[in-house]
């Protein structure tokens, strides 16, 4: 008794699963019946579409022949995009300004390997750029070095950053500036180099003058040739105003200048090349102009004095302040220059002549306004070396 006893938990656990299997049974069957007798007449039920992923359907083919590869078009010539590594380098020292007399360069001078201090140093500037950038240059102060020079290849035309070297004085004369091309316009180079009126900056000189004009375009041979095309003239803070004197006509329409403070210089080397004449009547202004340069009336807010200038220099404390172009007033006027030096808020300076004509003593207000007379064409050339 006591062994039926314990079989009677699996009888039941027996029972129970035939129960379900036959309950499973009948419950599949009336399923079927019920989709037989809910699809369309004639139509046979469908059975569920799978759709496989398309490496799944492949891998079920017959193994397909692999197409042959395409030949190997041929390599077309790499040409440099960007801007250059050496442009972006010179660029970061726009506004670096020599000591005078082509001195406090000798960080250009180390990286170049060439010059000394006191050289002309536009191709000391362009080599160390060139250095700094990991290309070989011509490692020679001399502003023509890039023409001939094994390392550099002449190109047909400009391209941003290359090496755009002019002449000076005449075509024979081995002397002239160099620099990196940024652009142009109908008349102009715009020139990102050193030594361009004693600092670097961006500059726009002549294609051709009398003294001064284009030789050519040249690239590292050890870079990708550029694209060759022409630049518009950069437009921003160091190329504001057309680095050329204004015409005449809009020089009167520039207008007065009023209540501007000057004071007296002279004795020294003109940035246009020379020395100043104390007995002749000038002014500097703070933007250096490229050609003929126009006249300068000023007038004495004292006494109503009146004396017609040449414009001999660049200055006072700025050297790229057209501020009467720009309408505002000069920036000395802040009581610190461009580069940081205490001003006195000169907007223009006046040689001993033009200040003894109108009983300037040493500093005083005056207005000034350009006039139509133009100094004789040709008379001086861009201040580059």
């Amino acid at each position: 008794m006591t062994e039926f006893l314990a079989l009677v938990p699996w009888i039941v656990v027996l029972v129970v699963f035939i129960c379900l299997t036959g309950l499973a049974w009948r419950l599949t069957n009336v399923i079927g019946e019920l989709a037989r007798l809910l699809s369309p007449a004639g139509v046979p039920a469908l059975s569920p579409v799978i759709t496989l992923p398309r490496s799944a359907v492949t891998e079920v083919h017959a193994p397909v022949a692999a197409a042959p590869a395409p030949a190997a078009l041929p390599k077309p010539q790499a040409a440099s995009a960007g801007t250059p590594s050496w442009y972006s380098a010179a660029m970061a020292e726009i506004g670096f300004h020599e000591t005078g007399n082509n001195q406090g360069i000798e960080r250009y001078i180390a990286l170049s390997h060439c010059g000394a201090p006191g050289d002309p140093w536009c191709a000391i500037f362009a080599n160390a750029m060139l250095e700094q950038a990991g290309i070989a240059g011509t490692r020679s102060a001399a502003s023509q070095s890039f023409r001939g020079h094994p390392g550099f290849a002449l190109l047909t035309g400009p391209a941003l950053g290359a090496i755009v070297v002019f002449w000076r004085g005449s075509k024979e004369s081995g002397l002239g500036h160099v620099g990196f091309y940024a652009g142009e316009d109908a008349a102009h180079i715009w020139t990102l180099g050193g030594n361009e009126n004693d600092a670097v900056r961006i500059e726009a000189l002549p294609k051709a003058s009398a003294t001064f004009g284009l030789v050519g375009y040249f690239w590292p041979k050890s870079v990708a040739l550029p694209v060759i095309g022409p630049l518009a003239a950069p437009s921003g803070q160091v190329a504001t105003p057309a680095l050329q004197a204004p015409a005449a006509n809009a020089s009167v329409a520039m207008g007065t200048q009023h209540n501007i403070t000057a004071t007296m210089f002279g004795g020294q080397q003109s940035a246009y090349g020379g020395a100043i004449d104390d007995h002749s009547p000038g002014v500097a202004l703070p933007f250096h102009f490229i050609g003929d340069r126009p006249r300068v009336r000023v007038t004495s807010c004292a006494n109503g004095l009146s004396i017609d200038c040449a414009i001999v220099d660049v200055g006072p404390w700025n050297i790229n302040d057209p501020y009467w172009i720009t309408g505002a007033r000069p920036q000395a006027e802040s009581g610190t220059d461009s580069r940081g030096r205490h001003s006195n808020g000169a907007g223009i300076d006046l040689t001993l002549a033009a200040a003894t004509a109108i009983k300037l003593d040493g500093k005083g207000r005056v207005e000034w306004e350009f006039v139509q007379s133009p100094l004789a064409p040709g008379a001086t050339h861009p201040n580059v070396t």
